[in-house]
């Protein structure tokens, strides 16, 4: 008798799943505490590029990573599967939320630069909506509501709570400071996160033994 299969619910599965080790919030964590360390480590690099190389520097460390955790880690735990149409059709989406960001991003950075937006200031609260409500709060959104996450409103919420306190801390205070204070105790808040999450990973599901896999249980 050939018992029906619900693709669907596998699917939705395999997207709960993926969302278990941890790997996403470890690694925005990472690149928040990297952040909070900018403004020491960044003098060290080249002019202009110092601005760019930093976070380019986190996210290269954070992809390689990423790589090798999923390669030697994750897969061996849980296998791989090939993503059916809905899974690809979430995957395309992300990615051009992400293009779309990064190009509305660089747009707005470089308009100052051409004269455009020269005379044009935003401080204050009306700097912390815009950071939080443009360029944070919706990305976020949408990837977890996509990918159903529920965490990633929360991590959202927390990365626009470090731009928060960065800009409601006092002026007078040294802005090394400021950042490490700001976007370090955000950042490693996110990044423990990941860290618990991944540990009880690796508890749930042990690496399978070889007699295990020699009889097919694996």
């Amino acid at each position: 008798m050939v018992e029906d299969i619900d693709l669907e619910a596998i699917q939705k599965k395999i997207i709960k799943t993926a969302h278990q080790h941890g790997l996403f919030d470890m690694s925005i964590g990472f690149i928040y505490t990297g952040m909070a360390f900018g403004p020491i480590f960044r003098e060290a690099l080249p002019e202009p590029y110092r601005y760019f190389l930093w976070p380019l520097i986190l996210l290269c460390v954070v992809f390689v990573v990423i790589f090798i955790v999923t390669i030697y880690v994750i897969r061996p735990r849980m296998g791989f599967v090939k993503p059916g149409p809905k899974l690809k059709s979430a995957g395309k989406k992300i990615i051009i939320i992400i293009l779309i960001q990064v190009i509305f991003t660089l747009t707005i950075f470089l308009l100052p630069f051409i004269g455009i937006t020269s005379g044009v200031k935003v401080e204050g609260i009306l700097f912390i909506l815009i950071i939080g409500l443009v360029f944070i709060i919706p990305p976020f959104t949408i990837i977890a509501y996509l990918l159903k996450y529920p965490r990633c409103y929360a991590i959202g919420v927390l990365v626009w709570m470090g731009i928060i306190i960065n800009e409601t801390l006092n002026r007078s205070i040294d802005y090394r400071i400021k950042w490490l204070f700001s976007f370090g105790i955000i950042g490693i808040i996110i990044l423990s996160m990941g860290i618990i999450i991944f540990v009880r990973f690796l508890k749930k599901y042990p690496l399978p033994k070889k007699e295990d896999i020699s009889n097919g249980r694996y």
